[in-house]
């Protein structure tokens, strides 16, 4: 409850006057009185619970009541904190899009970049976020609707927590949601033995299918079938020596060597060519970059005894288009393809390039 009172006071007395020009003559006061707050919300921490066990003791403690209230302080605090995330999302003060991260190269971002990113990129997502933050915070101002209140945002702060903590977003904001998820648990905690029962009870008002040990057999097959596929799915990714970016040393077209430049003008004039795990290709003219107007993408197959590689590409100029090349291996990172295009010969000396380099 300390940490609670602590928060509040931050949340609707603090943080208003540092962010508010008008109230910015306020803060050094402001700041006196949340240090002086955090004092005695700690030795308050300290030494009521001793005094509270005495009262009790004594017969002179009316701990329903009190409990009562410091849980609503708990509540109430849960749902003003939870009410500000929720609209700040609706009106565009978190996750709202940036100029300068929208013209950075993804692996150049950092972890908070590239969640506010991603959240930023739909609107209607970060709302249907918000909806759940705010009905299930105006849950938690009622007792009787406090349970259903926490079954909504709980699962949405744990969700929280986990970007926070893997994404490296600002400890400020971790320690924020893991307080909240551990006010929503202990209000949660409150209500275990209603919940055990509503598990005992809450059973199907459906006939009983009887199979004997086969129904289980069928569950334990169910799981293994999708580990088995997916298994399968990722032992039949392309060889490690093929997979990555391969920087185009040189292209001969039709005994014609392409110039440095010629990159900015031919859009087959490739210099980076993208070969992903699961048969992806990607063939860039930009040295520096992934444009996808002038990018040509499609899928591959690597035939290792026969050393080709098969190739469907998008093309613009027709649904699909096939095409073959014949690999050789010079040495570990460097190889040469020779392959036909429409009627153009096309021989490409690659370096593969470093994984560390990439970004």
């Amino acid at each position: 409850m300390s940490i609670a009172v602590i928060d509040f006071y931050d949340s609707l007395v603090l943080y208003p006057a540092i962010i508010i020009p008008d109230l910015s003559h306020f803060q050094p006061i402001l700041f006196f009185f949340n240090q002086l707050l955090g004092i005695v919300c700690l030795l308050f921490a300290l030494t009521y619970p001793f005094l509270w066990h005495r009262q009790e003791i004594k017969s002179r403690a009316d701990s329903a009541l009190r409990h009562a209230w410091f849980t609503g302080i708990i509540r109430y605090w849960l749902a003003v904190e939870i009410f500000n995330y929720g609209f700040a999302k609706i009106l565009g003060s978190q996750f709202d899009p940036s100029y300068y991260r929208s013209d950075s190269l993804w692996n150049s971002l950092s972890g908070p970049d590239l969640t506010w990113n991603f959240f930023s990129y739909s609107y209607a997502m970060s709302v249907i976020l918000a909806g759940f933050q705010i009905v299930g915070s105006a849950f938690l101002l009622f007792r009787r609707t406090t349970l259903l209140g926490v079954i909504l945002l709980l699962p949405v702060m744990l969700n929280i927590v986990l970007i926070d903590i893997f994404f490296s977003l600002p400890g400020g904001a971790l320690l924020n949601a893991v307080l909240f998820t551990l006010g929503l648990s202990y209000l949660l905690l409150l209500q275990w033995s209603a919940i055990k029962e509503f598990f005992k009870s809450s059973r199907s008002k459906l006939p009983a299918i009887r199979l004997g040990g086969t129904k289980n057999l069928i569950r334990l097959l169910a799981a293994v079938y999708a580990f088995t596929f997916i298994y399968y799915v990722t032992t039949t990714k392309a060889s490690p020596e093929l997979t990555g970016k391969w920087r185009v040393d040189q292209l001969v077209r039709n005994k014609d060597t392409a110039r440095t430049n010629d990159w900015m003008k031919d859009s087959l004039s490739w210099k980076n060519i993208y070969l992903e795990d699961y048969g992806r290709a990607t063939f860039s003219p930009n040295p520096y970059l992934v444009e996808t107007e002038r990018s040509t993408t499609g899928h591959y197959i690597y035939t290792k005894p026969k050393q080709t590689i098969r190739f469907v590409l998008n093309s613009r100029a027709s649904a699909t288009d096939t095409l073959y090349a014949v690999v050789t291996m010079v040495n570990a990172g460097h190889m040469q393809w020779k392959m036909i295009r429409d009627k153009d010969s096309v021989s490409l000396m690659l370096s593969k390039v470093p994984e560390n380099l990439h970004h």
